[in-house]
């Protein structure tokens, strides 16, 4: 399944923008996306996964541009 890697923020993230950007590109329910930002806005790697490969890039670069670094990765491989 592709993903998204998360490896840390620049300077100030919006969590509710990022918890936006996952519930748009995943399908991720309110709560969960917003679990899901907390641990990207704080800095720890982490893994976010996607059904549809041609938006794993299209996410990267959102959450790009909201500050987080964040590199796509459509390999069907698990990172652990």
């Amino acid at each position: 399944m592709p993903q998204v890697h998360v490896y840390g923020v620049r300077g100030d993230v919006s969590r509710e923008s990022v918890a936006s950007a996952l519930q748009t590109y995943t399908g991720m329910g309110l709560i969960e996306a917003q679990r899901a930002a907390e641990q990207a806005v704080s800095g720890r790697p982490t893994s976010i996964y996607i059904e549809d490969f041609a938006d794993v890039y299209e996410l990267a670069d959102i959450l790009m541009g909201l500050g987080v670094d964040a590199e796509a990765d459509e390999n069907d491989d698990v990172h652990l």
